[in-house]
């Protein structure tokens, strides 16, 4: 299994790896989200946490230098926080029957926006090698 996540074959085949990385974290972020949103402990930290695992498992799935990886969890972690509660404020003034529903769709829309972001970033990047 941990051949199949190496960077090999077309770039059609590549792009499909790394998008299932990235459904990996999709999923993770929402089964997180729906255990932990009524929670004392709450769902921001294990959603960052997630964040920036799925950044530096696509950092090292490229082979990128640690210092793309720094930034790239910097502004995921910020953004992913910034457009998830806005997002989440937005459906909730247009459908608040939804309920944590609207946390849980959100979550999984900005991971998996955040997770194409930073795979067109880094196969563009990984192309012109």
């Amino acid at each position: 299994m941990i051949e199949y996540f190496k960077v090999s074959g077309s770039p059609k085949m590549i792009l499909k790896k790394a998008n299932l990385i990235v459904l990996a974290f999709v999923l993770a972020h929402a089964i997180f989200c729906a255990l932990l949103n009524n929670t004392a402990f709450g769902d921001s930290i294990v959603l960052t946490i997630l964040t920036i695992a799925m950044v530096f498992s696509l950092i090292k799935f490229y082979g990128v230098s640690f210092d793309i990886f720094l930034g790239l969890a910097f502004l995921a972690s910020f953004a992913g926080f910034y457009l998830g509660t806005q997002g989440a404020v937005f459906l909730h003034a247009k459908a608040p029957s939804l309920g944590i529903w609207i946390n849980i769709i959100m979550t999984t829309l900005i991971t998996e926006l955040l997770g194409q972001v930073i795979i067109l970033l880094l196969h563009r990047g990984f192309s012109k090698k």
